[in-house]
């Protein structure tokens, strides 16, 4: 990693939701998808990726932090989460990463209000929000 000057914004939804909604590397335990309809199984597929604290550990990163939409109080949590990543990326700090927790209710076959409680209850727990690095005036890359 090189510390490049960029953003990156990673939508998490625990699935492949463009494509049909298939298994992800985010995707929940028992979660089922059209490529898990048994759900997922750690002993097959692995655990989740966590991708916020892995992000976190790169040489290069200066910010990392997990956020979701999934209440107003929070969207507006997003959108300082986002400006903080893009300020950095502006001042030459280093690689900003801000994972956007997601629902998906097409794709996890449910009514959107139940998409949000889903998230809440299911997916923050494993993937829990803050902020896991941020570099501060005058340090970065």
């Amino acid at each position: 990693m090189r510390g490049e000057n960029f953003s990156v914004v990673f939508i998490n939804n625990a699935i492949y939701g463009m494509t049909g909604g298939q298994m992800a590397p985010t995707t929940l335990w028992g979660q089922t998808t059209s490529t898990s309809p048994y759900g997922r199984e750690k002993s097959s597929s692995g655990y989740p990726v966590n991708m916020a604290e892995i992000m976190a550990q790169m040489p290069g990163v200066c910010y990392s932090e997990r956020v979701t939409v999934n209440s107003p109080q929070r969207i507006a949590a997003t959108k300082k989460a986002l400006k903080k990543a893009f300020s950095y990326q502006f001042e030459e700090k280093g690689l900003s990463f801000v994972e956007v927790l997601s629902p998906c209710p097409t794709g996890w076959s449910q009514k959107p209000v139940k998409a949000l409680e889903w998230l809440e209850q299911k997916m923050i727990p494993i993937f829990p929000l803050g902020v896991f690095k941020d570099m501060k005036e005058g340090e970065g890359k």
